[in-house]
Order: structure tokens, then sequence, then C-alpha cells
């Protein structure tokens, strides 16, 4: 019954701070099985999420010693100061969909200047980042990789180096980042605070 209520809650914060998403899996372990509000292990596996207007294709997440405290009076939950790893993937079409929405034009609009080239999607492919100009021609002669740093990834140029920020969050502490042959794949720590 705990479980199940906790499972329950759990699947409703997601559903309200996601626009879209698949939970594939919630597993909760607590082996004292008590209402103590804390979980001691959670992990969620998802797929197909818009979060913040960024596009996800897959999602795993791990939380330890969550504190969970539910407010009947109020409908709200609450999770303290907890943290979760967090390895999601992004594909060529995330990223795409996610740089054209117009939340992100701030971002997009930085990266044309810093490739000094206006675009209209990127493609993967050996293991760097091409970007497809408004002409629908790509730069073959120039591509980028991504290097993190603990809270930050940068857009690295391969023929100069020069790097563009294009992320960088305290809250955050990016763990690994593995440009794929058609995806990226990141491993984060974040910290969680919902009231």
């Amino acid at each position: 019954m705990i479980s199940k209520l906790s499972r329950l809650v759990i699947e409703n914060i997601l559903k309200i701070i996601c626009e879209k998403i698949i939970i594939r899996n919630i597993l909760i372990v607590n082996k004292n099985n008590k209402i103590n509000g804390i979980i001691e292990e959670l992990y969620i596996k998802a797929e197909s999420i818009i979060f913040n207007k960024i596009y996800i294709s897959d999602i795993d997440i791990k939380i330890s010693d969550l504190v969970l405290s539910l407010a009947f009076n109020y409908r709200k939950s609450f999770i303290e100061n907890s943290y979760a790893l967090i390895n999601m993937r992004l594909t060529k079409d995330n990223i795409n969909r996610t740089l054209s929405n117009k939340k992100w034009k701030r971002l997009k609009t930085s990266i044309e200047s810093f490739i000094s080239m206006s675009f209209q999607s990127v493609e993967i492919y050996n293991k760097s980042i091409h970007f497809i100009s408004t002409d629908g021609l790509s730069k073959s002669n120039i591509d980028y990789i991504l290097q993190y740093g603990k809270n930050s990834i940068s857009l690295v140029n391969n023929i100069n180096q020069e790097k563009l920020s294009i992320f960088n969050d305290k809250n955050i502490c990016v763990k690994n980042l593995f440009l794929c042959e058609s995806h990226i794949e990141l491993e984060m720590v974040s910290k969680i605070i919902f009231n």
C-alpha cells in the first residue's frame, strides 16, 4: 500500500513537471516498509520526454534517500533537497526540436553567431556535430564536439579549439558526456527541489 501510494505520487509529479513523458518503470526500494517519508532508493525509466521545452529520447534516474512528504490539505507534494543521478540520451531529432522551440531561440542565435552561419538543423556522425545551413548545405570542413566541465557543457570548434558555453548550472554536475555515432549520452547529478 505504501509503495503504491508513493508510486502514484511520483507518477503524478512527473506528469505535472513534464509536458510529455512515457513512464516505463518506477521501482521503489524501502527495506523497512514504514511510512516515514523517506524512500531509500527510487529508480525511474522513461522515454519520449519533453521537460522545460527540452526533448529527451530516454532517461534513467536514480534517487537515494528521497524525503517525500504529502500535504493532503494543500494537495501538494514536497521533495526536499535530494540529489538524482541521471542518464539521458539525446538524438539529433531531440536536439533539432529543442533548438527550433522559441524558448531556446537565444541559444540557437548564440550558436549561429559562434559558427558564423544560420542553420536549420544539426547532424551527429563520426562523433561530431555538423550544422546544416538554411540553404541545406553543411560546412563539412568544420565539425564540432562537446566538452564538459563540472557544471558546464561547451561546443568546441575542432579546427581552432574555440569554445562556446551552451550549458552552465551550479545545481547540476556533469559526470560524463559521450558524443556517439548518432546521439549524445549524458550522465549528471542534479539537485532536485519541488515545493
